[in-house]
């Protein structure tokens, strides 16, 4: 099992059908994916491939915020 909630949520969805409860705000399919992503159906064969993807992005979008972060820290200032 994935350690994303996004993914977990589509492992549960797959596991439950369709049928995974009330939509939350701003999604139609009740696991909090904007509907404008989730319309986009993705075959079980590729579901490995896009969860590596969005792993890496996430990754990297966490170590840049990690960076800045720390910059922020050591030169006490944001930048504009």
């Amino acid at each position: 099992m994935s350690t994303t909630p996004l993914f977990d949520a589509v492992a549960r969805r797959a596991d439950l059908g369709d049928d995974a409860g009330a939509p939350a705000p701003g999604s139609r399919d009740g696991t909090g994916t904007p509907a404008a992503v989730a319309g986009h159906p993705v075959a079980v064969d590729q579901l490995a491939l896009v969860e590596a993807v969005a792993g890496a992005l996430t990754r990297a979008v966490v170590d840049a915020v990690a960076a800045e972060v720390e910059r922020i820290a050591r030169e006490g200032f944001v930048r504009a």
